[in-house]
């Protein structure tokens, strides 16, 4: 029997306050218009910062007005991965996911899962990597406790993340999984998703595949053995971590066109520019954020042109403030990836978003 730890008061408070009401949060009145959601019709989505601390919905709630004035769709940006759901062997913590579930629900927001399966050392839980049992029947059991705990809250999920080798991109990453099972791992989680919750859609997701010629011919070839096999993968979610200075549009285009050229659907998923990869800056410089303009633009336009508006899962920003961006804890220099500045105010960037959307 599966434990799950119950909610937490102050995480429970939170959630109340953000589905019923809050006073004028700090962006409020920063928020643009017209809202880049109601200039698409696929989900706009963003990847907010969500743990297992009750203190972690503080920053949803300070960003309640924006958040819900811009986007149509969120996604844990950490608080839906392994560790966080699945802490020991017989105990899922679904506290804080819920929280958000339930603040998506309220307000009228798509929630996107990610990820189900990563192969991260930092977000594996500790008793998976020492576990010594039926490693098929454990990673079975974790899919599906979670899908059937969130079906009908999650309308789709990053079932496998990442399982593709960024440095030796014609062969998978050498991970735990692989180690256990082989590169049947992928196709089992994805059918035990579907199995757990048939309605939700399940994506693969993985970064460079645009911009690295080999890793997505890997990829597609994964698709294509799937589909001959029926295997249960409906979409695929580029990451789409970019700069001002590459990868060129020509190749992003190929790529989405690629996949959506299998009837797949495509997500850009967690969208980000940095502007500082020579790492000369120390402020943000005004050409600069309008070469980010220019960049976020063409990375939409890109999407509209190469993907058809039935296979457009959506785009997802990750992060909302620059001071959020997981850059900035992943680097050791500044940068300013994201729509809106630390103050919540609307960056060249999100024009640049909102210009390609209109397009």
């Amino acid at each position: 029997m599966y434990k799950t730890m119950p909610y937490r008061f102050t995480l429970t408070l939170f959630a109340l306050i953000l589905c019923f009401g809050q006073p004028e949060s700090r962006a409020q009145s920063a928020a643009p218009a017209p809202a880049l959601k109601d200039n698409a019709r696929f989900p706009i989505g963003v990847a907010l910062n969500v743990g297992n601390e009750p203190g972690d919905m503080a920053d949803i709630k300070e960003n309640a007005a924006l958040i819900n004035a811009q986007f149509s769709s969120i996604v844990a940006e950490n608080g839906m991965k392994m560790r966080s759901l699945h802490p020991a062997i017989d105990t899922y913590d679904f506290a804080a996911a819920d929280a958000l579930a339930d603040y998506a629900r309220t307000h009228g927001m798509i929630m996107h899962g990610h990820t189900l399966i990563w192969h991260h050392d930092y977000q594996l839980p500790v008793w998976m990597k020492n576990y010594q049992g039926d490693w098929q029947a454990m990673l079975r059991e974790h899919v599906q406790q979670i899908c059937r705990h969130f079906a009908g809250k999650v309308k789709s999920w990053d079932v496998v993340n990442e399982a593709i080798d960024n440095k030796h991109p014609k062969q998978y990453r050498a991970t735990l999984f692989l180690e256990k099972l082989g590169p049947a791992y992928i196709e089992q989680a994805f059918i035990a998703a579907h199995e757990a919750d048939p309605a939700a859609v399940l994506y693969y997701n993985d970064f460079n595949m645009e911009s690295k010629s080999d890793k997505l011919q890997f990829m597609l070839d994964m698709v294509d053995d799937f589909q001959r096999r029926h295997i249960p993968l409906h979409g695929i979610g580029f990451q789409m971590h970019v700069s001002v200075d590459g990868p060129d549009i020509a190749q992003i285009k190929t790529a989405l066109q690629a996949v959506a050229a299998r009837g797949l659907q495509v997500r850009i998923s967690e969208l980000d520019v940095s502007l500082n990869q020579q790492q000369k800056a120390a402020s943000l410089d005004p050409a600069r954020a309008q070469l980010q303009k220019t960049r976020y633009r063409d990375i939409v336009s890109a999407y509209l042109q190469s993907v058809p508006p039935a296979q457009r899962g959506g785009i997802t920003f990750w992060g909302l403030l620059d001071k959020d961006s997981w850059l900035l804890d992943d680097k050791a220099y500044p940068d300013w990836p994201l729509l809106f500045d630390d103050k919540g105010q609307a960056k060249p960037a999100y024009f640049g978003v909102l210009e390609g959307l209109q397009e």
